[in-house]
């Protein structure tokens, strides 16, 4: 009877280690998803903060639950990941997949895309996507202006993520620059919904007659917009299935 009662009673140890583990505020349960197939659960280190919500798209740091067991993580136990290394991963509920996108070319038509960790909000026919463009990490700033325009720049990436829609596996392409219900249009109910503004949205404005002012209306419409777009995207996924 000796050999069971050490064996619960290391068991009940382990546990205890484990539970004296509290995650810090940037640390989640979540999941790594392989290139070769599979994943690995354990947990998701995000240094990504409100101040710089891009440096989750540039590398992500996995512990696996072994790493708890003597109640704390040692820093050779994260293994750093940079979008190349993994199909993705899961942080809580929030998935980051790894794909090839330029912030810029979606704003503006001109930039090099690279491999990136971006946060998928919808999933399906049409994905949409929560990117944030990054500041340049070689970048100087001298003197007063140049500072002041600089951390208005960096203020307006943290506060003005782009939302990108992909449909069928095609191109990226950013939400203010599409028409929503040409995009809706193969799911009768859902666009009927959407331009009637069931969503609580109206999509532009009918009444406005020159392209200003539907440029003006949908601008600022474009907030509730980025709000209820991922409802409206999964009740399309879920009819297009």
């Amino acid at each position: 009877m000796k050999a069971p009662i050490l064996c619960v009673a290391l068991g009940l140890f382990a546990l205890s280690a484990t539970a004296q583990y509290e995650l810090d505020a940037d640390e989640f349960k979540g999941e790594i998803y392989l290139n070769k197939g599979g994943s690995r659960p354990g947990y998701i280190d995000m240094k990504g903060s409100d101040r710089s919500p891009w440096a989750n798209q540039q590398s992500v740091k996995f512990f696996s639950e072994e790493a708890l067991a003597d109640g704390k993580v040692k820093g050779k136990e994260k293994e750093k990941f940079k979008p190349k290394a993994l199909k993705g991963y899961l942080a809580g509920e929030r998935y980051f997949e790894s794909i090839k996108i330029s912030a810029s070319k979606v704003s503006t038509g001109i930039g090099i895309a690279s491999q990136k960790f971006v946060e998928r909000l919808a999933d399906g026919k049409i994905n949409l996507y929560k990117l944030y463009e990054a500041p340049d990490p070689a970048g100087v700033y001298v003197g007063e202006e140049e500072i002041a325009a600089h951390e208005a720049d960096l203020e307006r990436m943290r506060n003005e993520p782009l939302y990108v829609l992909q449909k069928d596996g095609g191109k990226y392409t950013l939400m203010r620059k599409i028409n929503l219900s040409d995009w809706l249009s193969d799911c009768p109910e859902v666009l009927e919904k959407y331009e009637s503004g069931g969503y609580g949205i109206e999509p532009f404005n009918k009444n406005a007659s020159t392209g200003i002012g539907k440029s003006i209306a949908n601008k600022v419409n474009a907030e509730n917009m980025e709000m209820i777009l991922p409802e409206i995207l999964k009740d399309y996924n879920a009819c297009m299935k």
